[in-house]
């Protein structure tokens, strides 16, 4: 049970005046959260389909490239949020579905969505494949095995240069049929009948795998297979007595994992419309820790708000700080790294339940205070 539940629980029971193992009575903050939920969920949802008529095209495009962060961020807090197993090496598997992605169309001739399905598919197995010394190694051990796959990803990149294209990198092309012959032209997502700008429908195309990204990643941690990962997380032995297959839940939560994480990458490689070794370096992998540290880990939605959140201070914050500050970018995100682990250890949404469990203990201990003072005065 939740710290929040555990608190919900404890006020209910006070209000009641049960034993905080007794069912609450009820009181008016479960539907005043569930409304504040449902104001928020259409708030949310009216400015993510706004958003790309309001806003030009290169920063429509700055918002893809959070959607493929959260994307990624999203598969790493499957692993390491609720699973507990430490991965630096995501930025490997980013580019993995990234160049999978432009390989398949340009070299194979795939068509684009097979294409992205099939980069998850092999990351999956990539994953797996990264994941089997988990079931001999955890913490810092696994963290280190994680960093090596991330620094080695782009000197193999460069190594197969007749496939990837090496350093200078590879454009996502396909052949057309041109009245001069056929020739390689840039792969253009564009809606059809030409009723939505290209980068306004890329946006809804990849906004609508971002959220079946998370909502998948929703039903798996409230299905048994998510208290499975938790169980796993917090005491293996624990869970291997309840009957859990610890080795078959670590290997599959590092696939899902991965193929989450290249999922993120095709859709990146997508919207830049070529894949470079340098895109996915072991700092790619640090970008991911910190949007999971921001949002909050072993929270569903977490991942997205840090990945905004970021990306806000990248892309929106930064290029407006004065020219004698600019290159102190990376000192001043480290400080806010600092003041925010500091204030909200468990991120945005660790502070934010935070906030709301004490509101409902004090909200049940004046209940409380009111029903012992109308039974004084009865």
């Amino acid at each position: 049970m939740s710290e929040i539940e555990i608190t919900g629980a404890a006020a209910g029971a006070a209000a009641s005046g049960g034993a905080p193992g007794s069912v609450p009575a009820p009181t008016l903050g479960g539907p005043k959260v569930a409304v504040g939920r449902i104001v928020a969920g259409v708030v949310v949802a009216i400015v993510l389909i706004a958003a790309p008529f309001m806003f030009p095209a290169f920063r429509v495009e700055q918002f893809i490239g959070w959607m493929a962060l959260a994307i990624a961020a999203c598969g790493l807090n499957l692993l390491t949020g609720y699973n507990g197993q430490i991965s630096v090496g995501h930025g490997a598997l980013y580019g993995t579905g990234a160049y999978a992605t432009a390989m398949l169309i340009t070299n194979a001739g795939w068509p684009v969505w097979p294409a992205v399905a099939a980069s998850g598919v092999i990351c999956f197995f990539v994953g797996v494949a990264i994941g089997l010394p988990a079931l001999r190694i955890k913490g810092l051990y696994l963290a280190l095995v994680t960093l090596a796959v991330a620094t080695l990803f782009p000197l193999m990149i460069e190594e197969f240069s007749s496939f990837t294209g090496g350093g200078s990198g590879l454009s996502i092309t396909s052949p057309v049929a041109t009245p001069r012959g056929v020739i390689e032209r840039p792969v253009r997502l564009e809606s059809p009948g030409g009723t939505l700008a290209p980068d306004q429908w890329k946006y809804f195309i990849f906004l609508v795998i971002t959220v079946v990204v998370f909502v998948l990643t929703r039903n798996i941690v409230r299905s048994r297979t998510g208290r499975s990962l938790v169980a796993v997380r917090d005491n293996e032995t624990a869970a291997e007595v309840s009957g859990v297959d610890v080795a078959r839940v670590k290997i599959l939560t590092f696939g899902v994992s991965a193929a989450m994480a290249g999922i993120g990458g095709a859709v990146f490689a997508l919207n830049n419309g070529r894949v470079n070794p340098t895109s996915f370096t072991i700092v790619v992998s640090i970008y991911f820790l910190i949007a999971v540290v921001v949002g909050g880990a072993a929270s569903v939605i977490g991942p997205a708000i840090g990945a905004v959140a970021y990306g806000a201070f990248t892309d929106i914050l930064s290029p407006e700080l004065p020219e004698r500050l600019k290159p102190a970018t990376p000192v001043i995100l480290g400080i806010l790294l600092v003041v925010l682990m500091l204030v909200a250890p468990g991120g945005i949404v660790g502070l934010w339940r935070t906030t709301v469990a004490k509101r409902a203990a004090k909200r049940a201990a004046k209940q409380a205070e009111l029903a012992r003072s109308e039974g004084y005065t009865a």
